[in-house]
């Protein structure tokens, strides 16, 4: 988990912390994608420690993340899994930002985004990521005449997501023209040499997908060397779920298999 504290308007520290699976699980699949197995984190808290630890810094915050609904649904999940309260704060997403404050860029991915601004950073790295997120979020707050970060929603046609206490999620909102979401499906055509991540995986999508048809997702997938399947089992390895999905996701939480938004398998295929 990498954490970056915006302060005085500018990103003032950023934090780095391993977090321990339960009974050191790893899936060869998510190595490969973050690169981080055991080595890495023995030692480590696992996540309820750490949550302890962080709950004062959260609680109440406005949280940043790029492709939030990733990051908040695994929040939300690993709290359901250790039956531990989450934290109550509201979110934002720097990938809708982004595509709201500058529409013109061919990407929306973190690095790009960060390479249109200026802005070095380690990709991929948890603390570094964070800290590129909070540099996206001071310039576009910048760029609309905005002092505090809570009043950029209402000007870039956005509102505020929410986690509560209980679990529950109020998603965030944004106007995307349909013309742009036309343009992004056509970036996400090509495929930059993720074989090696992918081959051999069983992928299943479900739900809308909103920046491509079904059948671009299974070409982008069995062009990376995966299997397409229609059904989640014990074999799927990844499920890429959409706006809608319904009893393949809840499987998928049941079984313990790893879960992406449209918007994070879209970062991991670009590369």
């Amino acid at each position: 988990m990498g954490l970056a504290w915006i302060e005085d308007g500018q990103v003032s520290r950023v934090e780095h912390h391993y977090i321990r699976p339960p009974g050191m699980r790893f899936a060869p699949f998510n190595i490969g994608f973050h690169g981080i197995g055991p080595k890495q984190v023995e030692g480590a808290d696992e996540f309820p420690e750490l949550l302890e630890r962080l709950r004062p810094v959260l609680q109440g915050a406005l949280i940043l993340a790029h492709n939030a609904s990733f990051d908040i649904s695994v929040i939300r999940r690993t709290c359901e899994h250790y039956e531990v309260q989450p934290p109550e704060f509201d979110y934002m997403c720097t990938v809708q930002m982004a595509r709201s404050v500058w529409p013109e860029l061919s990407s929306h991915k973190l690095n790009v985004v960060c390479g249109h601004l200026g802005v070095d950073f380690d990709h991929h790295d948890a603390s570094a990521d964070a800290y590129a997120c909070g540099q996206v979020a001071l310039a576009a707050a910048a760029l609309n005449g905005v002092t505090h970060l809570r009043d950029l929603p209402s000007r870039i046609g956005m509102t505020l997501g929410r986690l509560d206490h209980t679990g529950y999620v109020r998603p965030q909102g944004a106007y995307i023209p349909r013309s742009y979401a036309q343009v992004e499906s056509v970036r996400v055509a090509p495929l930059v040499g993720r074989q090696s991540l992918l081959g051999g995986c069983t992928i299943v999508f479900t739900g809308s997908l909103e920046t491509m048809t079904r059948d671009e997702a299974k070409a982008q997938a069995e062009g990376l060397g995966a299997k397409v399947a229609s059904s989640v089992s014990r074999k799927t390895d990844l499920v890429v779920a959409g706006p809608g999905a319904g009893s393949k996701l809840k499987t998928a939480s049941e079984l313990g298999i790893q879960v992406m938004t449209e918007d994070e398998w879209l970062e991991m295929v670009a590369g």
